[in-house]
């Protein structure tokens, strides 16, 4: 039988199944990225709930990310049998609502129908109503210039300067206030962005899931310019403590020392003509560069020595 946490424990574990629930429905209408967003909160507000690391590999396995949703499968294991779910819950695949075909359109047979033709005297009168109606219509305009010649406004329809004046410029030109283009949300890293040689972003976080630590992908951060590689965000959590680091994965170990100085006490700095957004310091480990943007000192010295430990 499942164990629940009791207490103030069960608080983070129901943002999570709100998050969770969440990011299925998003599943089920197509939004993969969105689900993603919604289970990476989810694990971040409850590193120890099973279900969002089932339910983050479902969302890895439909983008093309085996890697990732293999690491997210074992990891939902260990923490389902460590707190007691069961993992055939843990693993339950929600329902998704499959999308109903349309109907078959039938056509509706045309049916003609015989031309209608009126009596001789139907069509006599017809003619005298137009008749009538085309005498009623001179006389109005002939009244109407007659009210004009009466009044202080004198009109004359063959004053074709007065037309002419009353046109627009058409040298003129009106120019429109340009509409502002939305702001498209911030990307998470495709998967070529994850892979590189000799680690990829799942060598990363097997390392540091050994550490007690849970990473979470975030955006792809548009302040680095002037590199090869898209740079992206990823938040690694222990408990209520955490850490946020920038990830540059290369697909090649000699590549880093053409873009980056790698000595210093601060660890890698860019090159001239790149730019890398504020951080407090980096290190460098063959193909991947991470830098620190913040965090708790006991996570990020963790972070650090499941880092650089890689291959040793």
């Amino acid at each position: 039988m499942t164990q629940r946490p009791q207490g103030p424990e069960r608080l983070p574990q129901r943002l999570a199944a709100i998050k969770n629930a969440e990011a299925m429905r998003l599943v089920a209408r197509g939004r993969l990225r969105e689900a993603l967003r919604a289970l990476n909160d989810a694990i971040y507000s409850a590193p120890d709930y099973p279900h969002s690391y089932a339910n983050r590999a479902l969302v890895f396995e439909r983008l093309g990310m085996n890697p990732q949703a293999e690491g997210d499968r074992r990891r939902a294991q260990d923490l389902a049998r460590s707190g007691g779910y069961a993992e055939d819950e843990v693993f339950a695949r929600p329902k998704l609502p499959a999308r109903r075909a349309a109907p078959p359109r039938v056509p509706k047979p045309r049916v003609r129908r015989p031309a209608r033709r009126l009596p001789g005297i139907a069509e006599t009168l017809v003619v005298f109503v137009a008749i009538l109606g085309l005498g009623a219509t001179v006389v109005g305009i002939f009244m109407a210039f007659g009210a004009l010649e009466s009044s202080d406004i004198k009109f004359d329809p063959f004053d074709f300067e007065a037309f002419r004046a009353s046109e627009p410029d058409p040298t003129s030109t009106v120019t429109a206030a340009p509409t502002p283009e939305p702001t498209p949300p911030p990307a998470t890293p495709p998967p070529e962005v994850l892979n590189g040689n000799p680690y990829s972003f799942s060598t990363l976080e097997a390392a540091w899931q050994s550490k007690g630590l849970t990473a979470a992908i975030g955006a792809v951060n548009q302040g680095f310019t002037g590199f090869s590689v898209t740079p992206f965000e990823v938040t690694l959590s222990r408990g209520g403590a955490s850490a946020v680091v920038f990830v540059a994965i290369y697909r090649d170990r000699g590549v880093p020392s053409q873009e980056w100085n790698l000595s210093g006490e601060q660890g890698p700095s860019p090159k001239d003509g790149r730019k890398a957004p504020a951080h407090e310091r980096g290190w460098f480990n063959s193909n991947v560069v991470l830098l620190l943007r913040s965090g708790s000192a006991d996570v990020v010295a963790d972070v650090k020595a499941a880092f650089l430990a890689l291959g040793g």
